[in-house]
């Protein structure tokens, strides 16, 4: 794929409040109690998260992170933007987050999805390891 470029989402303000917009019509507004502004102040915190969001000819076209909890590193809200969806977007960003989580030191990353993601995601090197509420849990290896 060429044109493509990954960066830290912190670098970016444009890049954040794209990202809010999106997640907050693909998961929060589903919390009667969410807000595009909670979203915002939650993707713009690096404490305990890694954001990052891919360029292809410099257009914004998705975003994913990684996120630390207790002693699991977890791939969260990988998104790919609807106009470059089938396009390697998502590999791009499991890629990264694999490469991020390897460089701070984690040996396994975990996500949680729903069951018509396993098959992508089986794709990536992820198992699945437990259902939790409906979402399945997977995980992959990290080679360090």
């Amino acid at each position: 794929m060429e044109n493509i470029k990954v960066i830290a989402m912190s670098e970016s303000t444009e890049a954040i409040e794209q990202v809010a917009r999106w997640y907050f019509s693909q998961w929060d507004s589903k919390d009667p109690k969410a807000t595009l502004t909670d979203v915002v102040d939650k993707i713009s915190c690096t404490k305990r998260r890694a954001g990052f969001v891919v360029y292809c000819h410099d257009k914004l076209v998705g975003a994913a992170e990684i996120t630390f909890s207790g002693d699991t590193c977890w791939l969260d809200g990988v998104y790919v933007d609807e106009s470059a969806r089938g396009k390697g977007i998502a590999e791009v960003l499991v890629s990264h987050a694999k490469l991020k989580a390897s460089e701070l030191g984690w040996k396994n990353l975990y996500l949680k999805c729903e069951p018509h993601l396993v098959a992508l995601y089986n794709k990536y090197g992820f198992e699945v390891v437990a259902n939790k509420d409906g979402k399945l849990v997977m995980v992959t290896q990290i080679a360090s």
